[in-house]
């Protein structure tokens, strides 16, 4: 069973010879586990740890006025193409501004570009990307077809509207949007949802596995807009992205990414037509009641804990809860034993590797 094989059979809910594995790592972590494995090839860490078989490709959306400004970051320092405003400060092509912490270990908002909009016609003067200004990769079906050759399941995705719709007008705004202006709200979501829905048809066209919508509705314990107002914003347009794909491709799966608790939402996800979730984090949502309630219905992407097991625990006791959740949650596919978000360096390299051999050494 190749690693393809692998990964679809565990979305199908069918037993592969062991759970696939995923991992999110900051840059840190990779430098030490660079090291560790004396190589420069981050594809052989990947490999010494057992994570294969994914590949990613997907469009860009062309912003011609930051591409006229954009630079690498100052000194030679490591990170992302942006407007630098000085070694710690970037504006991203949507004109967003975040301030890099202690040690590059996170990023902080700053400030959004529809912060201080007011009405409908001040957030209509901002120059929203449309579908013309969708760039597809070069050769974009061959290539797709040519990694599922290799053996690879391919992804793509989108951020989900919600955070793009946060990140330009800020959380606060946000929120009071989806009680006092969803007029405001309704209007940026439907602009980023027709960009983003029309880049997905396209990767569906072009024969992708799997589209991922990534970004946190979820806190430690609720969600943070309220169910409610969830259902009536976002779930429809979710509920139409996915639809007009599967139209293209009735097999693709679908992938969710929110941190935080989404059990108020578990049922409408599942409605909608998601496949998969990530990542379950365990002090927020325990797998085995997920895996117990939604059975074959949903596949648990994550489940190992982050907050605590795998940053101040034991390498026994990171062995023991990746064993425990691998014999609960995925004795029939529907799981993939993934760190429940970026890794990051407070993490031994002992307890990383042994989440990961754990999972890659289990047999069913």
């Amino acid at each position: 069973m190749n690693a393809r094989e692998r990964i679809i059979k565990t979305f199908k809910h069918e037993r592969p010879d062991r759970p696939p594995t995923y991992g999110w790592f900051h840059p840190e972590v990779q430098k030490h586990l660079l090291e560790y494995y004396k190589t420069d090839n981050w594809e052989d860490v990947l490999q010494e740890l057992g994570i294969e078989g994914w590949a990613g490709i997907g469009p860009r959306i062309n912003f011609p006025e930051f591409e006229k400004k954009a630079t690498e970051r100052p000194g030679g320092l490591p990170g992302r193409r942006a407007i630098w405003l000085d070694e710690k400060t970037y504006e991203n092509e949507w004109g967003v501004r975040h301030r890099l912490g202690e040690g590059d270990w996170y990023e902080e908002w700053i400030s959004g570009p529809l912060q201080n909009a007011e009405t409908i016609e001040d957030v209509k003067k901002y120059k929203f990307p449309t579908i013309d200004d969708i760039v597809m990769p070069e050769n974009c079906e061959s290539q797709v077809k040519e990694l599922k050759e290799k053996g690879l399941f391919v992804q793509s995705g989108i951020e989900n509207p919600y955070k793009t719709a946060w990140l330009l007008r800020g959380m606060d705004n946000v929120l009071m949007d989806y009680l006092i202006n969803r007029e405001i709200l309704e209007y940026i979501y439907d602009r980023a949802y027709e960009v983003f829905t029309e880049m997905m048809m396209r990767m569906a066209t072009a024969g992708v596995d799997m589209i991922c919508v990534t970004g946190d509705i979820a806190m430690q314990d609720r969600i943070i807009m309220g169910p409610e107002s969830w259902r009536q914003i976002d779930k429809p347009r979710l509920a139409k992205l996915i639809q007009k794909c599967r139209k293209i491709k009735p097999d693709l799966f679908f992938f969710i990414h929110s941190d935080g608790n989404v059990s108020d939402l578990m049922d409408d996800l599942i409605e909608i037509g998601f496949d998969v979730i990530n990542p379950i984090q365990p002090e927020c949502m325990d797998p085995r009641e997920v895996k117990k309630k939604y059975g074959n219905k949903i596949t648990i992407h994550g489940g190992i804990s982050l907050q605590k097991t795998l940053p101040f625990g034991s390498p026994d006791d990171v062995r023991q809860e990746v064993e425990d959740l691998i014999i609960s949650c995925g004795y029939n596919g529907g799981l993939v034993v993934f760190p429940s978000n970026v890794i990051q360096p407070d993490t031994s390299i002992e307890n990383i590797i042994t989440c990961f051999h754990t999972a890659r050494d289990f047999k069913f």
